[in-house]
């Protein structure tokens, strides 16, 4: 069974974002649905799984004011960032485009965070808990390959901001254990990065298909 789940890790984590960055599809959405739905059931049929990790808003209350005070501090420090070095960045989204930002900031969570937090959550810490017991080693794995899955936006800053937000959820999931969590943050620091521009580096995900759908 563990040599079985080492392959079922490394399919899903390193092989399929590989394949994913060398083919380059230009709607990613669908396909990331996919493989959610697949640990979706996989989950559903493993005995051993707690059901109602697959959201657990119990702990949601609590985990607020810590959140809301990170997530503050890390929006002024990305604020001061790109005000300094990409400044014709700064809400160029939001100016340029409003009902297109208002439109990510409604659909984005649901069509790109839920999936994510499900795959790499949820998933990743019930399935793959027992290939290590260090648990920094485990975090910091997870963080990882968070990040490794944006290799498909082909530029190393998308890359570097999911490695670090990556971190972030991970930790909370790991204190929480509850998907509303980490759904809400990611869904926060999601809004902030198109709100101040950096969404450009993630055109392949929900921007995109946002945009070619609705023709801007």
């Amino acid at each position: 069974m563990r040599v079985y789940l080492w392959i079922e890790f490394l399919g899903i984590f390193i092989i399929l974002p590989t394949l994913l960055y060398l083919q380059t599809p230009k709607v990613i959405l669908p396909i990331l649905w996919a493989i959610a739905l697949a640990c979706w059931i996989i989950l559903y049929k493993d005995k051993t799984f707690d059901r109602d990790l697959l959201w657990n808003v119990k702990t949601l209350k609590n985990s607020l004011k810590p959140m809301l005070i990170q997530f503050i501090i890390i929006t002024l420090l990305l604020s001061v960032i790109v005000t300094f070095f990409a400044p014709e960045l700064l809400f160029s989204l939001l100016t340029q485009n409003p009902l297109l930002w208002f439109l990510i900031l409604i659909f984005y969570p649901i069509l790109s965070v839920y999936p994510q937090e499900l795959i790499y959550r949820t998933f990743f810490f019930h399935r793959y808990q027992t290939l290590t017991e260090n648990r920094t080693l485990f975090i910091t794995l997870n963080a990882l390959l968070f990040g490794f899955i944006h290799i498909i936006f082909h530029n190393w800053i998308a890359v570097a901001l999911t490695i670090g937000g990556g971190i972030l959820f991970a930790m909370m999931y790991q204190r929480s254990r509850s998907m509303a969590v980490v759904f809400v943050a990611h869904s926060l620091y999601g809004a902030m990065l198109f709100t101040l521009g950096l969404g450009k580096f993630f055109q392949n995900g929900t921007l995109e298909i946002l945009t070619q759908t609705l023709k801007f």
